[in-house]
């Protein structure tokens, strides 16, 4: 189960955490915690990355595994999506000791055990209000992919159907049924 810790935290509170294998994010200045990802969600991310390498492989942009974006100063907001898919002019903006500001063009959430139905669907809210193209979140009991979209609209294909890109990245289509090959 999720941990959220509603005391606001600030960014240099934020950033002094010890480091350990928790995973962390700032939602709306939340504290997420969330324990580390298992064997099946680490199987399905790395299905995730490789099935987009065609967008790094013509250079229209970079697949990120776990990046982790500046949403908002005010209140504080970073979150760290699974994959995360920039282009190549947004990779060269930010210091190298620094954050992504804004969110990825594209976003990919491998959905735990232990992640809130409530802390998931702020974390679509907040990526599609802050730039995200297309958030696609990645149910693995139900092998299916629910892709959400600016302006509040959505589908959800399973392993028979397919996904496509952002238009940013070119066409892509995915067979969602290669996510879940283990």
């Amino acid at each position: 189960m999720a941990a959220t810790i509603t005391d606001l935290i600030t960014w240099d509170a934020f950033e002094k955490i010890p480091g350990d294998a928790m995973h962390r994010e700032i939602l709306q200045g939340d504290l997420v915690v969330l324990p580390p990802p298992k064997s099946r969600h680490t199987l399905i991310a790395h299905n995730t990355a490789e099935a987009l390498r065609p967008i790094k492989e013509s250079r229209l942009g970079k697949v990120l595994i776990e990046a982790g974006y500046k949403l908002s100063d005010n209140p504080p907001t970073w979150i760290q999506p699974d994959i995360s898919v920039l282009t190549p002019d947004r990779i060269e903006a930010p210091s190298p000791d620094g954050y992504f500001h804004g969110g990825p063009e594209l976003a990919i959430e491998i959905v735990s055990p232990s992640e809130t139905a409530r802390d998931l669907n702020r974390k679509i809210d907040l990526l599609l209000t802050s730039g995200t193209q297309a958030v696609w979140v990645v149910y693995p009991d139900d092998e299916e992919v629910r892709v959400f979209l600016p302006g509040g609209n959505s589908f959800a294909r399973d392993i028979r159907g397919t996904l496509t890109v952002p238009e940013t990245f070119g066409p892509l289509e995915i067979p969602v049924a290669r996510l879940f090959e283990y």
